[in-house]
This record gives C-alpha cells, structure tokens and sequence, in this order.
C-alpha cells in the first residue's frame, strides 16, 4: 500500500487546492458567525467550534484544512472539552451522518426509504443517514443483510463510499485485484481522495483522515453538493439526482427527444405503444476483451463479461420462445462492441437500440463492492421504465434465491440516452460467496432469464400508460431543451 501513502502524493498540488478555498471558507466563517449555527451536529456530545480553536488541531496539522473547511460547514464538530481528537475512530453510522450532510441532507425535507438492513431498527438516531446513503448507492451492507451500524469504519468502507459520491464506481470495478477494494483504491488516488490520508488499508479510520477523505472528495468538484452560499441549515437548490428515489421525476418520458439521434428516429418514438412490446435489445453487460470489460472473482475465476452474456443468452432463448424478436448487443460471447474506449462502446448499444426501433432495452450485469442480493436500475420510477424495473425486480426475487435490494434510480449512460423503457439490472455480487454460487450456475442462470422473461411478459400485457404518451407528445421545444440541459 505504498503507492497510496500520503508522503507520495504532490503536496504542492494540494496546496493550490487548499489556497482556492481560502476565500470560501472565510465567507462561510462570517455567515457561521452572524447566524449563529444550532444545528445538531453529527456525533452526540460534540460543540461548535472552528478548527483554529481546537488545541489538537493546530494550524501545523496535517488535517488542519479539511477540518476547518468541515467545522465552518457546519457537518462535523468538536467535543464539549474543545478537542477534536483527529485519532479517535468513529461507526460506519457516524461515517454516514457525515457524507449524508456534506452531499446536502436536509432533516426537515429527506423522506426516507426503505433499507434492506435488519439491525437498523426503525427510530434509530442514524437511520435517516444510513437511508440517504442507501439511496444514493454509497453502502450496500455487510452481504447478509446487515449494516453493521456501531462497527468502526475501516479506511476501505470510506474511500468506497467517497468513489461512490463522486460517481466513479464503474471506473473503479473494472479493476481487477486481490481485495475487494482494489479498484475503489486505485481510483481514489487517481481523482486525489487520498491525498494527505495517512493511513493504510485495513485499519479503522480516524476523524482526522475521515474528514481528510471527505474534504477531497468535496475538491473534486465531482459529488453533488448543495450550492456554494448553503449552510446546514438551507434547503439546497433542487437537483433530480439528489431528490429521493421514489420521487425522481422522469424527465419527459421515454420517448423523447435526446441528443445526437437523427430525427426520423425521435419521431419513430413518438408513435410507439410502449405496451405493444415485438423488439427487444438483451444487452450483455461489457465486452469479451479490451477497455470495456466487467468486474471479476479470481476466486472462482468468474469474469462479469461472460456470466452476463450466458444469462442472456438464455434470455434470448425465453423471449424467442414467446414470440419476440430478439437483438443481442453481443451476438457471441467473445464479442466485443466499440472497444477503443467505454464511452464509445456504451454509445453504440444505445444506437444498436435505436437503430432497431427496440420497444425494451434489458442491459444486464454483475455487482460487486462487497454487498449481496438483486436489483434493477431506471432512470426514474414513473412511466414504463418504472413499471419494467418494479415487475423485473420482483420477478428476480421471488423466483431465485437472491436476496432482494429494490429497485433504485440511476443515470447509467444507457438507461438515461434511450428513447425507449430502459432498465439495468444488477444480477447479484460477483464477490459474493452465495451470489456467484447462482451466477455460475445452469440453475441459477435459468431462473435470472426465466424471471426477466415471466415480467417482460407481464409487461406486455399491460394497458398503456395513456397520459404520459400525450405529455412526450405534446412537450414543445424549448421545455425538452431545458431538460436536456437539466441532465
């Protein structure tokens, strides 16, 4: 873990980071002053004060900077001795609390969710935390249900955490290594999290480097924060992705207009009875080799790029059966789409999609961060896409032995630049010894494609979603182009 040592990074670099903050921070100084902050603080027994004022942090401090940045923000505070006590280690619950406000948790406006964890009990201080941070697809939990809430958070669960916020988890699990959280460290010293961290990987992580990791997360400039003149105790400038799941709006339906698709395409859409399903693109998650491949377990030696492919290709099969004509985005295993980089294959299965006038697009992969179970991803919950994501989600559940985390809500490239109802799904963890019992398996493999079939069936079967057609139809111009620009 030397490459990852605080004494390697370009403390230079950071430096001129630190200074561009300068002003900021003063700004919020005096805001801090003048509103006098009441807000309750994260950890119980903590008491306002700036970091200058906290004899264990003194200006010569490694973590002099991000602690002040944190204390004026108003996310993180001192004890009521006027310490800081950077060594002390604090719970995954409090590591929550502490992400959940920097990334904009309001208490008098987040409305909670429902966690798949069994020792988060309901009432519990940190469980709005701990949802925020679900919902947002930083934690997945301990693989058997649970959260672990009062364990200490390890250097690894924060960094994850940390990638997760700054959307770079894809990035991250494309990396291949002997820990689970390989990929996840190579990323985070490659957008700077790491920077004066000093600890090693394995270890409980103290509040000095905790607040170290959150504040270069916040430099990035990559985590959706509230706006700039917010304190803790304003409601952030509304943003979709940051609003809860269950309330994501779909920005103007499936069949709209989006960028760079040739005209006579939009307008094909825009006659289509999403209800009437003949034309389906099964997209087999990455490629066989090159820049876009998947997750991996050494142990099993299993490769994400071929557990995908084998399931759909005995959904190909299911949905044949029935009648549906089937496009594979990989025809054959050792295909591999667009490889020069992964945003270009990514583009070509949505133009694949388009090109073919799909009614459904189905993309199917492996999980992996250390979690367990199932679950579907849509670019929102209402319209057609939420339907096909909820009917899909039960449909896995109820007919493996995969544990069931929900649907959720995302912008993956290729559920949110698709005209027709897109949906991800999110198989089970390659790193789990239980899911890649079912992923390796013939069995468990039939009952995935079977499940995806049976809802897609369903689907079909459904009446339309008659107003949200006339709403796509109807939209003029100027309000798609402020939606695009939205997104």
């Amino acid at each position: 873990m030397d490459m990852y040592k605080w004494e390697s990074v370009r403390l230079y670099k950071f430096k001129r980071r630190a200074d561009k903050t300068l002003m900021k921070r003063k700004l919020v100084k005096v805001i801090a002053y003048i509103m006098v902050l009441t807000a309750s603080l994260i950890f119980t027994g903590w008491t306002e004060a700036l970091a200058s004022d906290f004899p264990d942090v003194e200006k010569s401090h490694l973590h002099y900077d991000a602690v002040t940045y944190l204390t004026e923000l108003g996310v993180i505070a001192g004890y009521d001795d006027g310490t800081f006590r950077p060594e002390r280690e604090i719970t995954r619950t409090e590591f929550c609390a502490l992400m959940a406000r920097t990334l904009g948790y309001k208490k008098e406006t987040y409305v909670m969710v429902d966690i798949p964890f069994s020792d988060v009990s309901e009432g519990y201080w940190g469980e709005p935390f701990i949802s925020f941070c679900y919902e947002s697809g930083l934690i997945n939990g301990m693989g058997d249900g649970t959260f672990a809430p009062a364990a200490k958070v390890t250097l690894e669960q924060a960094v994850k955490m940390s990638v997760c916020a700054i959307g770079k988890q894809d990035e991250a699990l494309r990396v291949n290594g002997d820990k689970w959280y390989t990929g996840y460290a190579q990323v985070a010293g490659r957008y700077g999290l790491l920077t004066m961290v000093n600890q090693d990987f394995g270890e409980n992580a103290g509040r000095g480097n905790v607040a170290q990791i959150v504040f270069n997360m916040v430099e990035t400039g990559l985590a959706k924060m509230p706006a700039e003149d917010d304190n803790t105790e304003t409601e952030p400038e509304e943003d979709p992705d940051n609003k809860p799941s269950d309330e994501t709006e779909e920005p103007v339906g499936e069949n709209v207009e989006k960028p760079s698709i040739p005209p006579e395409i939009v307008a094909a859409y825009r006659e289509k009875d999403f209800s009437d399903v003949k034309t389906i693109l099964v997209d087999a998650g990455h490629n066989y080799s090159g820049k876009d491949i998947g997750a991996e377990n050494l142990k099993y030696d299993a490769k994400e790029e071929i557990i995908t492919w084998q399931i759909a290709d005995r959904l190909r099969d299911e949905l044949e059966y029935w009648g549906y004509n089937v496009i594979m985005t990989r025809e054959k295993m050792t295909d591999s789409i667009a490889n020069t980089s992964v945003n270009e294959s990514l583009q070509a299965r949505v133009d694949m999609a388009h090109e073919a006038l799909a009614d459904l697009f189905i993309s199917i992969h492996c999980n992996a961060g250390g979690g367990s179970g199932v679950e579907t991803y849509c670019f929102a919950k209402s319209g057609y896409s939420g339907r096909l994501a909820e009917l899909i989600q039960d449909s896995i559940a109820d007919g493996s032995d995969l544990y069931d985390r929900g649907v959720k809500t995302s912008n993956f490239f290729v559920i949110k630049n698709t005209l027709m109802p897109a949906i991800l799904i999110e198989t089970g963890f390659i790193d789990s010894e239980k899911d890649i019992r079912i992923l390796m398996s013939e069995e468990g493999q039939n009952q995935i494609a079977g499940a995806i079939a049976s809802a897609i069936r369903e689907f079909d079967l459904m009446d339309p979603i008659v107003e949200e057609v006339q709403t796509a139809n109807e939209l003029s111009a100027e309000a798609e182009k402020e939606q695009l620009s939205e997104e």
